[in-house]
């Protein structure tokens, strides 16, 4: 072969072999360049719960929790003492448990514990996906309709603080000493706070310093974080009053006065025993279904359902206790 040829021949191979390398580059450009986070990656969604009210997780499972763990990736169980479950077969059912191992009443300081420990488990799951903008947390009598939570975020920017739920009380809170005043979220209708908000709020509300404080203020653990965001940070609270709805609200704002707008429309319903019961979530769970599938008749007259089973049933919003936790029971047992 000639000089000629063979430098030819050089020449090609090193072009054929350089060709090949951009392509490789390429596609793992390509590759890295392909996971976009969504919004369900971006947000970890919290839910509080107590071995006395185990019966319902049930629900949940049975409503807008998934009971495929693949589809829990981003959702978090948080309760107490995993020992006193009687039905620890249910604790299988969801992918991430954690045990917060605080008192289990219902006093202002296991309150604040608890809402301590959520906030730490935000932390310690940013530090392992930065990609995390949205902490979310609910309670266990609480629906929640996860398509419409995620739209929602999905058109906000956590890159800015934003406090966001329902406010909890009319008034708002006087401050002694200052002349100052704040509102709060109530946590019965769920809260989000924005990465922003959360990276403000770490140095108040770390295990050891947010309990204490909590009871030094006489605040439960919702008013607390009130108080840090408005007062402490002077960042107000974003109230979306007709998005997020709590079992605080008055008997008369039961389903005979909503429509069906409103149910398709929220976020967040919370149910009390004094209202309409936990074990409707399953069949709302439905109607929401019927929506989203634009099965628009047959919504309707499930919807037509519920309001006349309330209108027929007026003893059900009467007030009772909740016969879903056996702390409850108790305390009605002993009165």
């Amino acid at each position: 072969m000639s000089r000629y040829a063979l430098r030819r021949r050089r020449i090609l191979i090193l072009f054929i072999a350089i060709s090949i390398f951009s392509i490789l580059i390429t596609m793992s450009n390509q590759k890295n360049d392909s996971f976009t986070p969504t919004i369900v990656d971006r947000t970890i969604i919290l839910i509080r719960t107590s071995y006395h009210c185990q019966s319902r997780l049930n629900y949940l499972l049975q409503s807008w929790i998934s009971p495929n763990l693949t589809e829990q990736s981003n959702i978090y169980l948080l309760t107490d003492k995993i020992t006193k479950y009687v039905n620890k077969t249910i604790l299988n059912s969801f992918k991430h448990l954690i045990e917060t191992n605080c008192s289990e009443t219902h006093q202002r300081s296991d309150l604040c514990c608890k809402t301590a420990h959520e906030f730490e488990l935000f932390y310690n799951l940013s530090q392992r996906n930065s990609n995390l903008d949205w902490m979310c947390r609910f309670d266990d009598d609480q629906y929640v309709n996860l398509n419409n939570l995620y739209k929602f975020l999905s058109q906000m920017n956590s890159s800015k603080p934003y406090y966001i739920g329902r406010t909890s009380i009319n008034h708002r809170l006087k401050i002694p000493k200052h002349n100052r005043t704040y509102t709060f979220a109530t946590y019965g209708a769920g809260v989000c706070f924005s990465r922003t908000l959360l990276r403000k709020l770490r140095p108040y509300v770390n295990k050891t310093i947010l309990p204490d404080n909590c009871v030094k203020r006489r605040l439960s653990d919702d008013a607390y974080i009130g108080y840090l965001t408005e007062f402490i940070l002077n960042i107000s609270l974003t109230s979306f009053q007709e998005l997020f709805h709590s079992h605080l609200e008055k008997l008369d704002r039961s389903f005979r006065y909503f429509n069906i707008k409103h149910l398709q429309n929220a976020i967040t319903f919370g149910f009390a025993w004094n209202r309409y019961k936990l074990s409707w979530s399953p069949i709302i769970h439905q109607l929401i279904q019927l929506i989203n599938k634009g099965e628009e008749n047959s919504a309707n007259r499930l919807w037509m359902f519920l309001q006349n089973y309330e209108k027929e049933h007026p003893d059900n919003l009467t007030n009772k206790y909740d016969q879903s936790c056996t702390s409850y029971q108790i305390k009605q047992k002993k009165t």
